[in-house]
């Protein structure tokens, strides 16, 4: 009777697609954790804020100084997403989480598509080409290559395809932010998304170190270099550690080459999504496929950052809207990593096998390695680019 009583009165009320929200008043509670949770982390927008986490670790990087002249806190990509997503983590885990939020919380759901299509603006394929044809082809090679080997290898690490999803965009496009962005597409867990993350950060901080090492040993130019450190490394701090670490010169070249990598971004998470999409559709009935279970067709919103990314790549968005964009995708990432934080457990990272996590990051981070290091080596052997 009493469900019956419920029914009726949600259909009484219901008069459009957003009936299916909570109400302003439900989700408040939830809607305030967030924001102060995204003011105590970040530099936003509207907000000056001197206390923060944000510029806590700006301090603290003052004071350890740079490495190979990266600040500490930035190789290990710390930024508007993640610092918000620890400090909910710590508080609702140290604290917990008071019923009256969850109903605000449940609004990641909605931040997170709508964040994702904000970043359209953010690459501009254009900006890629002065670098040339042939370092575009071996970004592009590199983050294909990079993807394809991260999914053929979960099956025998035995890590859910999930996982392995959001890990082989965060890996191939050389950026742990896309684990973030690929898990509503995908709809992995949390603990999986923040898994693959640290996962990404750890190989990828290893890589910075081992890398100039390598390209000691085989000769190679510091424009070669350059090239390879930002398709075989991480996010860009990462990248141009290596390359300082080589040389100055090739320090500097990772910097020019990083905007190749930058804008081809979006092709690596929509590959992965893609890819795993089709994967599903081809194998319905099997169990053990749980990526993108549930997505019955490509989402709107899907279409809609494709098409803006489009439009902004041919210049209809000017660079003034474009920053001012930005400051709403920072806006809008840190209220759902606060949420996303807040959402979690501790224990719920580990329970996705972190050691698997890793070793998958590792085998197809080497084979990255190789494989970049061999097409940058070819490249300068036969003058296919003047290096």
């Amino acid at each position: 009777m009493h469900s019956t009583t419920a029914s009726i009165s949600y259909e009484a009320r219901r008069k459009s697609i957003w009936s299916s929200l909570y109400s302003f008043q439900e989700a408040l509670p939830g809607l305030l954790a967030m924001f102060f949770i995204a003011i105590a982390s970040n530099n936003l927008a509207g907000v000056p804020n001197p206390i923060n986490l944000e510029n806590l670790f700006h301090y603290l990087d003052n004071v350890i100084g740079p490495v190979n002249g990266q600040y500490v806190f930035q190789i290990f990509n710390t930024n508007f997403v993640w610092n918000a997503f620890f400090m909910g983590l710590f508080i609702g885990n140290v604290f917990g989480v008071p019923d009256s939020w969850k109903r605000g919380l449940s609004y990641i759901h909605k931040f997170m598509p709508l964040g994702i299509v904000m970043l359209a603006p953010h690459f501009i394929i254009g900006h890629a080409a002065k670098a040339g044809l042939v370092p575009i082809l071996i970004v592009a090679a590199a983050l294909v290559f990079t993807a394809s080997v991260t999914l053929l290898l979960a099956k025998f690490l035995r890590v859910d395809d999930r996982h392995a999803s959001v890990l082989a965009g965060g890996l191939a496009t050389g950026d742990p932010h896309v684990c973030a962005i690929l898990m509503p597409m995908i709809k992995a867990r949390g603990g999986q998304v923040i898994n693959a993350f640290v996962s990404v950060v750890l190989f990828g901080a290893i890589a910075s170190v081992v890398l100039p090492l390598i390209g000691a040993k085989m000769g190679l130019s510091p424009q070669a270099f350059g090239l390879a450190t930002v398709s075989a490394v991480g996010n860009g701090a990462q990248a141009f550690s290596a390359g300082f670490a080589h040389s100055y010169e090739a320090g500097r070249y990772s910097i020019y080459y990083d905007v190749v990598r930058h804008v081809l971004m979006p092709a690596g998470f929509l590959y992965v999504f893609g890819v795993m999409f089709l994967r599903k559709l081809m194998h319905k009935r099997d169990p053990e496929i749980n990526a993108t279970r549930g997505v019955d067709s490509i989402p709107l919103y899907v279409v809609v950052f494709v098409v803006s990314w489009i439009v902004a790549s041919l210049h209809v968005v000017k660079e003034p809207a474009h920053v001012a964009i930005f400051e709403m995708v920072k806006w809008d990432f840190s209220l759902a990593a606060g949420a996303l934080g807040l959402s979690m457990s501790v224990r719920e990272i580990w329970d996705w096998g972190t050691w698997r996590g890793f070793a998958l990051a590792s085998v197809s981070g080497t084979l990255r390695i190789a494989f970049v290091l061999a097409a940058v080596w070819l490249c300068a052997k036969y003058q296919l680019f003047n290096f």
